[in-house]
């Protein structure tokens, strides 16, 4: 039995990687279409690119092993079938659970994987993907000066050149010009024959010039024109947002904690709730005291109405009228408060509840690609593929409106991540107590040949 559970493992093995080769690569693909032109934009080194895409990765292994677990299980049981090996094992006395069991095993240990994943590896990786971004998206733009064209990128300076010469991380130009309103009070023209640019590290543009002369016009002043000549002239401009500057520390979201940080949440937020209602109660409970009180000795130590303030006089009901906006502006707020923390709590417990509901999509799955594979007569990639994407776009489309369902609060976080995996297991149970009984769910062999017929047939005219 041992042997046998080692070779349908192995079976496995091969679909398993390659369609968690095929989906990474479509999730990367769609990353770099999305964002890589916007980050070669910034001037970023490979190292910085590299790293932004790695951290990605995290999150693309969460969604991606579940659906190649479903890929992997509708090959290889698939290929088995129509090989006749499934034939056989049951013929020496393996049941089709026996058949299964291993591939179970392991989908529950990458579940267990997934999970461990979900709440040490995918927080950190969120959220130094999320400070990566921010930093990138904040660089300006290397310097992109071309001949004879200003360049205006920077504040307050504009930058003519006739020719540029890029070395390393200097650039030699010649007849350059600039023009510097970085003094409100004054106006300066610079012109060399030629110049060479470079950027440090700490974001200081240094402009060397030779050759040149300046002049300078005091706006307050017009009288006052200054002409100097120069034969070596070094100009900075400070422009800290061309180098790229890491945040350490930021706002952690909830797809950035692991599920035992938002569960504190939750629960400093429930101690919140009791205090908030309790402060509501009490506030109401005061008011009522204070002009409905039930004996006589409860308005003892309350602000109670001086004799001459009659029910009919204007200033007594004018303070009362004042107390009852207070009072409802008081309890309006206490009641938002009271509302945004239970939402609050509801969008923690469905990312607690999405932790662990993906995870167990690997055993789901295994449920659902196992019975199917072993109904068809020969396993095909490009079917089971199709089958695996239908399934996995089901499963996913009820994660997401559950998702989106419970963030309103209409139905619970528990019932929004785990109706899916709930609906797909039983239909997963139902098949395969229909590959018990031997029945042919799925011809291969009808569909090939359908996927090969032409759409249209051509006109014999």
């Amino acid at each position: 039995m041992f042997i046998l559970w080692r070779y349908i493992l192995k079976e496995h093995v091969g679909p398993f990687l390659f369609g968690l080769a095929i989906i990474t690569l479509v999730f990367l693909l769609n990353i770099i279409f999305r964002e890589l032109g916007r980050i070669l934009s910034r001037g970023l080194g490979l190292s910085i690119i590299a790293e932004f895409f790695l951290l990605n990765m995290a999150w693309i292994i969460a969604l991606a092993i579940p659906m190649a677990v479903l890929i992997a299980s509708l090959m290889a049981f698939g290929r088995l079938s129509g090989d006749g090996e499934i034939t056989a094992m049951k013929a020496g006395g393996v049941s089709i659970l026996n058949i299964m069991l291993p591939v179970f095993f392991a989908s529950i240990v990458l579940a267990l994987f997934l999970i461990w994943f979900n709440n040490n590896v995918l927080p950190d990786a969120n959220y130094r993907t999320k400070l990566l971004a921010s930093d990138i998206f904040r660089k300006r733009p290397t310097l992109n000066i071309e001949p004879g064209v200003m360049y205006n990128d920077i504040d307050d300076y504009s930058m003519l050149v006739q020719s540029i010469e890029g070395k390393t991380d200097t650039s030699y130009v010649t007849s350059i010009s600039i023009e510097d309103n970085s003094d409100p009070g004054k106006s300066t023209f610079i012109h060399a024959k030629r110049g060479k640019i470079f950027l440090d590290q700490t974001g200081v543009l240094y402009l060397i010039l030779y050759d040149g002369y300046m002049h300078e016009l005091n706006l307050d002043k017009m009288e006052q024109y200054s002409t100097i000549d120069f034969p070596r002239q070094t100009v900075s401009i400070s422009v800290p947002d061309m180098v790229l500057t890491r945040t350490e520390e930021g706002y952690r979201g909830d797809r950035e904690k692991s599920s035992q940080m938002m569960l504190a949440e939750v629960n400093a937020n429930r101690i919140d709730l009791a205090e908030r209602r309790q402060r509501a109660a009490g506030l109401i409970h005061g008011y009522f005291m204070k002009y409905l009180p039930l004996h006589q000795g409860d308005t003892a130590g309350v602000d109670t109405p001086l004799p001459e303030e009659t029910i009919d006089n204007p200033y007594r009901l004018e303070r009362i009228r004042s107390d009852n906006i207070h009072l409802k502006n008081q309890v309006k707020s206490e009641i938002s408060s009271l509302a945004a923390l239970d939402k609050e709590n509801w969008r923690l417990l469905v990312e607690v509840h999405k932790k662990y509901s993906i995870p167990i999509a690997c055993i789901v799955f295994v449920l659902i690609g196992a019975p199917l594979g072993i109904m068809a007569r020969r396993g095909s990639l490009a079917v089971a593929g199709g089958i695996a994407f239908l399934f996995f776009l089901l499963y996913w489309a009820t994660l997401i409106g559950g998702e989106e369902l419970a963030d309103n609060q209409f139905i619970s976080p528990f019932w929004a991540m785990w109706t899916a995996n709930i609906l797909c297991g039983a239909g997963g149970i139902y098949l395969i107590f229909h590959s018990i009984h031997e029945a042919t769910f799925i011809d291969w062999d009808r569909l090939n040949i359908f996927a090969k017929k032409p759409l249209f047939k051509r006109n014999p005219v």
